[in-house]
């Protein structure tokens, strides 16, 4: 029944991955694969720089990963160092925005895989158990790394993942416009009196109808404290949760924090530009991952404030995150098993790990996290969302997560950011139907 349950899971997911691309963190929707949503001028500076030197007669292992954005350029780097410093092995490397795709359908030796998709191909035995490669690289999963890790890449066989970061929906604001970062829904009030945001056409913050939406239901329910897993599935269909996204309705259409009808990306277009379609909206602050850092600062300067999420929704403290992790694949040939604990050996130096921090994410090795927490200045991102580590919500490990949550992302959360006269009777049919149809693809 097992082997049967997970055939016609790999059946779906096989079906399900070539269709979809994936909301935040490496592999995104719109942000672009890397959560690092940027131009694509990043994506082929970063796919094509470590294929610069030839590998020779050196064993080549292949990694694919889908940082398209601007944190690929510093996996890159690390890839390239370690090219570069020794002559046995070769990281070929890949950065393709539907890394997930390919992964399946070509042999890679190594893949980026999301702190909430391990569970799923560890079920699928896509992925290869790695405490050999631990013990080769000189690593210790219990001591090299944040206990929170302990979450998403350990099962009851084994390790199947060296944990790279935890990255958190980051709260950058413009200093020019909110001197300092709002804290609370009362904030947040006071600073669009103060902007005049209904006159003016400038507002706290933006909620888009697509891009890092996950989070933004994620964080509204979070920050309420409510319970939404049940089992396998994502459960919705309570009044707890239908409050929570009728909150994110009220805080557009009832209070006016963020303009309406914003668009994919216009949460943080709106915060570094005007958007183009002539509506002249721009916004003091925005919610979004630490790969919109580096940007940002290019286009705002020393005027970029950081800072964590305000307490919007509730009481309870939450911020939604996830994790990048190095996968092995499960079809690996055990002569390239050497090499990739070289990699790993490398990689997690802390001064080449620090390589990462740079980009503004957060490393989750423990000897790098302690020269990034003692260098807050330059790694403010980091820094801040080191910090939050005791609130962070992960998608939870459960059987085909990301597309549990498709329904909502696509339809729920479109209906509720859109719809200016939503009813609750109308909110809660289409949370009892993302309900049904989580429990639906839990039992495939």
């Amino acid at each position: 029944m097992k082997g049967k349950r997970f055939k016609k899971l790999a059946f779906v997911m096989a079906l399900v991955l070539g269709l979809s691309v994936f909301s935040y963190g490496c592999g995104a929707q719109s942000e672009g694969s890397s959560a690092a949503g940027s131009s694509s001028g990043a994506q082929s500076e970063a796919s094509t720089s470590a294929q610069e030197e030839t590998p020779g007669d050196r064993t080549v292992i292949t990694f694919i990963n889908g940082f398209t954005g601007g944190d690929g350029p510093f996996m890159t780097k690390i890839v390239d160092g370690f090219n570069q410093s020794q002559d046995k092995y070769f990281i070929e490397q890949l950065q393709d925005a539907d890394h997930y795709t390919k992964f399946k359908s070509d042999d890679f030796d190594m893949l980026i895989i999301h702190a909430d998709w391990i569970s799923t191909y560890h079920a699928m035995g896509l992925l290869r158990e790695v405490s050999d490669i631990y013990e080769m690289a000189g690593l210790s999963f219990e001591e090299d790394f944040h206990p929170i890790v302990q979450t998403y890449a350990k099962y009851d066989d084994g390790v199947f993942a060296f944990p790279l970061d935890l990255y958190a929906d980051t709260f950058f604001y413009n200093k020019a416009l909110a001197e300092t970062p709002p804290k609370t829904y009362d904030d947040l009030l006071a600073l669009r009196d103060k902007l005049d945001s209904q006159n003016t056409n400038v507002y706290p913050i933006g909620i888009p109808l697509t891009g890092d939406e996950q989070w933004g239901w994620m964080l509204a329910l979070g920050q309420n404290g409510v319970n939404w897993v049940e089992g396998e599935h994502i459960k919705l269909d309570t009044e707890e949760a239908c409050d929570a996204f009728m909150q994110v309705h009220d805080l557009i259409y009832k209070d006016h924090i963020s303009a309406a009808g914003l668009g994919d990306q216009d949460h943080y277009n709106t915060f570094v530009s005007e958007v183009t379609d002539g509506s002249s909206v721009k916004t003091a602050a925005c919610m979004s991952g630490p790969w919109k850092y580096t940007t940002a600062l290019e286009i705002l300067g020393d005027d970029l404030g950081v800072s964590t999420l305000p307490q919007i929704y509730g009481d309870t403290p939450c911020v939604p995150a996830g994790g990048h992790t190095f996968g092995v694949s499960a079809k690996v040939d055990e002569s390239k098993i050497e090499g990739i604990a070289a990699f790993m050996k490398y990689a997690y130096q802390p001064e080449v790990m620090l390589n990462w921090a740079d980009s503004g994410q957060a490393p989750i090795h423990l000897e790098t996290m302690k020269l990034v927490q003692e260098n807050p200045d330059k790694y403010p991102v980091a820094n801040v969302n080191y910090g939050i580590f005791d609130d962070a919500m992960i998608l939870p490990a459960i059987y085909n997560i990301r597309e549990q949550v498709k329904y909502v992302n696509s339809t729920v959360w479109s209906l509720v950011v859109q719809t200016e006269d939503l009813s609750r009777d109308a909110l809660m049919a289409e949370l009892t139907k993302a309900t049904q149809i989580a429990e639906e693809l839990s039992q495939l």
